[in-house]
């Protein structure tokens, strides 16, 4: 995939907005879906790891650092996170 230098506001609040839904449904394929968009749009450059596990940790670790998630929603995810091991650093 080659990536994209520039989008307009208004993609990069969409792709936000799509960003963050995606992160707080902690649905893998739901993810993946958002991913697999972006990465053809030029957004990212490589792919998602296969592994599920490794990408539901990302996801964990993206709502615990987005704006848009509560305080009881980031409370949540490193709770999740420290009790599988992983810390909250991205």
């Amino acid at each position: 995939m080659r990536l994209r230098r520039s989008f307009t506001d208004k993609e990069i609040k969409k792709w936000m907005k799509e960003r963050d839904n995606a992160s707080l449904s902690y649905d893998v394929r739901k993810f993946r879906e958002f991913y697999t968009k972006w990465l053809i749009a030029g957004m990212y450059q490589k792919q998602l790891p296969s592994d599920d596990n490794v990408v539901e940790i990302m996801m964990r670790k993206m709502v615990y650092h987005i704006n848009s998630a509560t305080p009881e929603q980031k409370d949540e995810a490193k709770k999740w996170l420290e009790d599988h091991g992983c810390n909250t650093s991205l």
